[in-house]
């Protein structure tokens, strides 16, 4: 009894046999909420909320409805980072997203999770002269409680940005213009040399820790083919309603796209690592 009962102090204590023994955390599978492979359709893969893909006529989504209605956004028989993919062939004023509400585990307070996905375009031959947004996540605007992937469109070469926008009022309480606005205040983080081809799938991660806290240590972290690229430090704020909120999709974007990934906690760097590098894709781990 006494042998036991130091066996579990010890192992309390993280302390058994000289070892420090740290809570795993949850696998992968456990924290999925929605992936979207587009293995022989639109329509999630896996999804805790709804999984059918949505089209309305604005950005606004006061039209939408299940379905995929832009005839320029195709299948890629075979041509994914895993199975198929999705390519957008051309620009369209039409909007296709999956509905936020589940498939993202927002919560009011002490909010983390994570963001994958993967790209193939040659930037400067296919995307358009206007910003472009493989994805955008909000129920208002792109700098109103929003999170988005976006291409720059003044620099040469075009950046590639994770933004990460609170509420307005919080991040920009004074409505300065955006052209006023410093680049080194603006809430992004920026890989002002991305690595995208036209030949090759390009991995993109975020992750955000501890948000809607109003703690100073809350952190966006932005990967770049299973690598850190950047950090974004500081108190952030979303109020989202998340039946109003979408995961929207290919906003002036051309090019094509593939598994995309959310999860309800911020995987660490060694996950991150562990996503990338799945020999069959997400779809594996629920398959």
């Amino acid at each position: 009894m006494r042998g036991l009962l130091m066996s579990w102090c010890l192992a309390a204590a993280g302390l058994t046999g000289g070892m420090a023994f740290a809570a795993e955390p949850a696998p992968l599978r456990e924290s999925l909420t929605l992936h979207a492979g587009f293995d022989g359709g639109f329509d999630a893969g896996f999804a805790r909320g709804d999984k059918r893909i949505h089209t309305a006529t604005t950005l606004m989504r006061t039209d939408g409805q299940p379905g995929q209605r832009r005839p320029e956004v195709v299948l890629v028989p075979n041509g994914g980072r895993h199975g198929d993919s999705l390519r957008f062939q051309k620009t369209s004023p039409l909007v296709i997203y999956y509905p936020a509400a589940k498939n993202i585990d927002w919560r009011p307070d002490d909010w983390s999770g994570t963001l994958s996905l993967w790209l193939k375009l040659s930037v400067p031959d296919e995307l358009p002269p206007d910003y472009a947004d493989p994805i955008q996540i909000t129920d208002k605007k792109w700098d109103d409680a929003s999170f988005f992937f976006d291409f720059s469109k003044d620099e040469r070469p075009r950046h590639f940005r994770f933004g990460v926008f609170s509420n307005f009022k919080v991040w920009n309480p004074t409505n300065t213009p955006w052209e006023k606005i410093a680049v080194k205040d603006r809430p992004m983080i920026v890989h002002e040399n991305p690595p995208f081809q036209k030949t090759r799938w390009t991995h993109l991660v975020a992750t955000w820790s501890h948000y809607n806290t109003g703690r100073p240590d809350a952190e966006a972290r932005m990967y770049v083919d299973g690598q850190l690229h950047g950090t974004l430090k500081g108190r952030q704020t979303l109020s989202w309603d998340p039946d109003k909120t979408a995961i929207m999709l290919g906003i002036a974007y051309v090019g094509e796209f593939d598994e995309l990934s959310l999860f309800d906690r911020a995987l660490s760097a060694e996950e991150v690592r562990q996503l990338h590098e799945l020999p069959a894709g997400v779809g594996s781990l629920y398959h």
